[in-house]
């Protein structure tokens, strides 16, 4: 008997067994291929998908439903671009969906083979699951659908021990050596801080009171203090004050912008040979806090973290003291220099 070739079904094989659902993101089809409950199911699944009823109940309707949300608005800017970015990929994937879909365990498969479609960049796929579980996480709240997130336990791609990813002696260093005085200020204001660059950049001289920055953050929109430790305060003598905000320009008054930061960072790291992120400089600054004395549950607040990411980094910074300590000193040392 002649198996019924039907258009769109999409084929996923995973650990030894193979599924097949109605279309790539759609319902799951039982039964065998050809036999009268899989067609059926077939039949079925496309009438629900065609049904006027369904065009709010997809997972584009729930991008849609997102974006307008003022769970998104509160967002910094930069942290909504990047969601866009990421739930563009989401919505081509999966924009037709029924949300119903979302209730059935068997969806994790789909999910999986996607993010290991984009396995040769494990950092995108990274984003990309990180973003489809926030989305499912705040259509669950908003009870969209009924059940689990079946996106939560997806596995990260990159497997980057991140509390290792702290800038060391010779990374500041090497940076200083070809960074105008004004973009070192900023790096190093960063690795005292842990500030993003969207709050360093805004940083103003009347942030500071009782020997701490209390500031209002712009991606979480909470109030973090941030101690003031002697080698931050050698460094905040050293700059000038050049108007409202403590960070700018090497064209004097002018505060840096997210993108002319960012340009002049990125390019000064390539030529100095620094291979570390301004993200790096954040992991930098927790463990100078950690060693100024602050708890991980301090810190995990500042930053942002959990306490286990914090306490990661504590195991590892303890067990790496000495490579810390000369980081701190090479800190200090070049904030009360002529750089």
């Amino acid at each position: 008997m002649a198996v019924v070739q039907l258009k769109h079904v999409h084929v996923v094989t995973s650990k030894g067994r193979t599924y097949h659902y109605a279309w790539r993101g759609g319902p799951r089809l039982p039964g065998a291929p050809g036999s009268p409950e899989y067609v059926e199911a077939y039949a079925a699944a496309h009438r629900a998908r065609k049904a006027p009823e369904s065009h709010g109940k997809t997972v584009k309707a729930l991008i849609v439903a997102f974006k307008a949300s003022p769970e998104f608005e509160k967002l910094g800017e930069h942290t909504k671009r990047a969601y866009r970015t990421y739930l563009d990929l989401i919505e081509r994937e999966f924009g037709d969906m029924p949300l119903a879909a979302i209730d059935d365990p068997d969806v994790a498969e789909e999910f999986y083979a996607w993010r290991d479609g984009m396995s040769d960049k494990p950092r995108t796929a990274d984003y990309a699951v990180s973003t489809l579980k926030r989305l499912l996480a705040w259509g669950k709240k908003r009870r969209r659908f009924n059940k689990e997130n079946h996106a939560e336990d997806i596995e990260r791609l990159h497997s980057a021990n991140k509390s290792d990813a702290i800038w060391t002696a010779d990374d500041f260093t090497a940076f200083d050596k070809i960074a105008s005085p004004e973009l070192s200020w900023a790096v190093h204001l960063a690795a005292f801080t842990g500030l993003r660059q969207s709050d360093l950049i805004r940083l103003a001289w009347n942030h500071e009171s009782d020997g701490a920055f209390g500031f209002l953050t712009s991606k979480r929109g909470k109030f973090v203090t941030i101690p003031i430790t002697p080698a931050c305060r050698a460094l905040l003598d050293r700059i000038p004050k050049r108007g409202p905000v403590i960070l700018t320009t090497e064209r004097g008054k002018r505060p840096w912008t997210a993108d002319g930061l960012r340009s002049s960072f990125g390019k000064t790291c390539k030529d100095a040979g620094v291979k570390r992120t301004f993200h790096d400089l954040r992991r930098t600054a927790a463990t100078g806090l950690l060693s100024a004395g602050l708890d991980s549950a301090q810190v995990a607040l500042l930053m942002g973290w959990s306490e286990d990411d914090v306490e990661a980094m504590k195991r590892k910074y303890v067990s790496r003291a000495a490579v810390v300590k000369a980081v701190l000193l090479k800190l200090e040392r070049t904030s009360g220099g002529d750089n």
